[in-house]
């Protein structure tokens, strides 16, 4: 009997233990940006009015480019010249060489071009960048829109996010990440009501996986987190796990109701 006990004990410890390892804490993650001062941010909104009278998009508090709710319809004049697919390029560039922090693009010669098209017949032009990459991580929802009007910028919404530091050391690799959300539960608003269900070990068999940097917001800060993705089609589910916590930082659910 004894014998027993004694490596049911050492197995307990031993559980423990791992549970509650010490993480190492990266003094420079994660990658921060702060609400902007108040006499900062109004100088850079009207900088941005004068240049662009016809804008009709506003900078969030961290400076970035978001739509405006609050604004004056103003037309811009009728251009003979009608802009090309390359010129409507070129405007989305020479706007962010001039607005390196609006746009949070450091050099304008890393602006990728995703789409660019027309709805009215070459006068009204979008021009839309690719999602921002760091090495080859994806950093989710991180778009710029550009919309012309006449050969002016009206509106400008989306940003990038500079200097976003990748730790060397992951404390959670991707099987380790996957082990810490079996039991977890996810999320799904239907017609009677938000219902949930609980990842379990074969529902990650046949999930697929990716490295994404997520942008968490909160009201004072926009957090640039590193995470394993995991998509698990057997709870419609999108979960991402911080590569230094360990933790569930963000869900998504892949259906719209039940």
């Amino acid at each position: 009997m004894k014998r027993p006990l004694y490596l049911l004990l050492t197995v307990s410890l031993l559980s423990v233990s791992c549970e509650k390892r010490e993480l190492y804490i990266d003094p420079y993650y994660p990658t921060t940006f702060k609400k902007l001062s108040n006499e900062e941010i109004t100088l850079m909104r009207t900088s941005l009015i004068n240049d662009y009278p016809y804008i009709r998009s506003t900078l969030s508090d961290f400076g970035f480019c978001i739509p405006s709710d609050f604004y004056d319809v103003i037309k811009p004049s009728p251009n003979s010249h009608l802009l090309t697919e390359t010129e409507s390029i070129e405007l989305a560039k020479d706007f962010v060489s001039k607005h390196p922090k609006e746009t949070g693009i450091e050099n304008s010669a890393d602006l990728e071009i995703s789409r660019v098209y027309s709805l009215s017949k070459e006068t009204y032009w979008t021009v839309v960048s690719s999602l921002q990459k760091v090495d080859t991580i994806e950093v989710l929802y991180a778009d710029i829109v550009f919309r012309f009007d006449e050969g002016e910028l009206v509106i400008c919404e989306g940003n990038w996010f500079p200097g976003i530091y990748i730790p060397s050391k992951f404390n959670f690799s991707e099987p380790e990440a996957k082990n810490n959300i079996v039991g977890k539960q996810v999320s799904h608003d239907g017609w009677t009501g938000k219902y949930f269900q609980t990842i379990s070990k074969s529902s990650l068999e046949d999930c697929t996986t990716d490295l994404n940097i997520v942008p968490i917001h909160s009201a004072d800060k926009i957090e640039l987190r590193i995470a394993w993705m995991f998509y698990i089609p057997s709870v419609s589910s999108k979960v991402f796990v911080d590569v230094m916590t360990g933790k569930i930082i963000m869900e998504e659910s892949t259906i719209i109701a039940k």
